[in-house]
């Protein structure tokens, strides 16, 4: 059977409604296809005239309304379509069907494809010249992955902001609504994987598409003597820049529905908490907070799974689809975890006196042992206690060098004095003392030039000052810049 009408029947096809229902093509695959490539209203020969390739990158690139791509099924509807088109357009030229050369769009490599003919690409959105637009997990929502992920469709946007409206009653402020990028990560981590709804703080920001331009997770210290010293900051430096990042993923849960506002809050609640208990050990509490939501919710969806598996008693707000609200407040009632992670190692701090940095016992003893492991007990930029030590240092280097220019000026102060009263006796010195040593605008006068003595000896009246600490060369008895105190006509 073949599989297109007789040839005598494609002549009297006019338009390409009638191709399409021939075809069995769908409407919404049909929109999709145009989008890409153009539409041919009802004109066959403009379908007809259209390149192989063009066919092919059309169907490369189409994406139907839920975002998805064709498969190769439906992309060899709309091949067929375009082979129907060209079979009408050589009927009606009056040419013999054994003369007609069909062209498969989707001929493949090796096969009898016609000469000058090639092969056609994937329907996966691989053209040839065309790259497709990809973003990073790393510098969306977890700096430890290295996949890569292609951004939802508006469609599928759009869907997610009235999913919100309909729990708000009203869209996100604009300090709190995520990006495509951020709820397209965080839709392939939760949705597609169906892994925990994590994210590092570090790289979910508020207004993620304007901070991606600056550097981001680095903090830069002055050392003192001009310098910096760059640091990596794994997190937020305090509760309230924590809470600027946890608006907006507690806005991106809720466009995707996997958490409910209930569980949100209760968790937010329980942080907030924390820090009103233990003021001045934020880092302790992040760095509790960011293993809880990495670690604990994986370890407790897996111990409900078993729980329901063996038919014990699971809390009633368990679902095995959607488990992610019920874990949420899960891990705010895990008591002991909150009480080892950040209870005790606070409170042992507090009681030394809050010096240093606190840590968890029971993990420090095992990271200790470990190479590099010390690096990875810190929440935190760095040490607080090494950051003190070392602004210490640079302000004692800084006064220290203070103290010796000033000790040097005194000393040649002190030598050009004695220098300028060489070999005079007592007699002569009368009256010597009461030169001035400031001029009339109180500019410091260079003894050096004035007595003749010192660096500024052989300089001319008029000449720059040669000592260390730059003064004006006058006369200290008659303040004339013409002429030294030895040559001054008022002794």
């Amino acid at each position: 059977m073949s599989l297109f009408p007789a040839w005598n029947l494609c002549a009297t096809m006019n338009t390409v409604q009638e191709l399409r229902n021939t075809m069995n093509l769908p409407d919404e695959l049909w929109q999709a296809w145009v989008a890409q490539v153009g539409t041919p209203g009802d004109d066959i020969r403009l379908l007809a005239a259209l390149p192989r390739v063009a066919v092919q990158s059309g169907c490369s690139f189409a994406q139907l309304p839920d975002g998805s791509s064709f498969t190769p099924m439906q992309a060899t509807q709309v091949g067929l379509v375009w082979r129907l088109s060209r079979r009408c357009m050589a009927a009606k030229s009056g040419i013999l069907e054994a003369e007609f050369q069909d062209i498969d769009p989707w001929q493949e490599a090796g096969g009898n494809a016609p000469p000058g003919d090639h092969p056609a690409p994937s329907t996966t959105p691989q053209g040839p010249h065309l790259k497709e637009k990809v973003l990073k997990m790393n510098a969306l929502i977890d700096q430890q992955d290295e996949s890569e992920l292609v951004p939802a469709s508006n469609s599928a946007v759009n869907r997610w902001t009235q999913a919100y409206v309909a729990l708000m009653g009203a869209l996100p402020d604009r300090s709190e609504e995520p990006t495509t990028s951020q709820l397209s990560a965080l839709s392939k981590r939760v949705v597609e994987l169906e892994g925990p709804p994590y994210v590092d703080m570090a790289v979910w920001v508020p207004f993620e598409r304007r901070l991606a331009k600056v550097q981001k997770c680095r903090t830069y210290h002055p050392l003192g003597d001009g310098s910096y010293l760059v640091k990596d900051l794994p997190g937020p430096s305090s509760h309230q820049a924590w809470l600027a990042s946890w608006r907006v993923f507690k806005c991106a849960a809720l466009m995707l529905e996997v958490i409910s506002l209930a569980a949100l809050q209760a968790y937010e609640r329980h942080i907030e908490k924390l820090v009103l208990q233990w003021p001045g050990t934020w880092g302790l509490i992040y760095q509790a907070d960011d293993r809880a939501r990495a670690e604990q919710l994986e370890r407790w969806r897996r111990y409900l799974i078993a729980e329901s598996d063996a038919g014990r008693q699971v809390p009633p707000t368990w679902n095995p689809n959607k488990p992610w609200s019920c874990i949420f407040l899960k891990v705010v009632e895990d008591q002991s975890y909150w009480s080892e992670t950040v209870h005790v190692p606070a409170s042992a701090w507090v009681a030394s006196g809050s010096k240093g940095r606190p840590v968890i016992a029971s993990e420090a003893s095992i990271l200790n042992a470990i190479e590099g492991g010390k690096d990875a007990q810190g929440g935190r930029a760095e040490d607080d206690s090494d950051d003190r030590k070392r602004k210490a240092q640079a302000n004692k280097d800084r006064r220290a060098a203070k103290k010796k220019r000033q000790r040097e000026e005194k000393e040649e102060l002190k030598t050009l004095r004695s220098g300028g009263h060489h070999g005079h006796g007592k007699g002569d010195r009368k009256g010597q003392g009461k030169g001035k040593s400031k001029d009339q605008a109180g500019k410091a006068i260079c003894f050096s030039w004035s007595s003749a003595s010192g660096p500024c000896a052989n300089v001319q009246p008029g000449g720059e000052c040669l000592s260390s600490v730059k003064r004006v060369h006058k006369c200290r008895l008659c303040l004339s810049p013409g002429h030294e105190e030895k040559d001054c006509p008022s002794k």
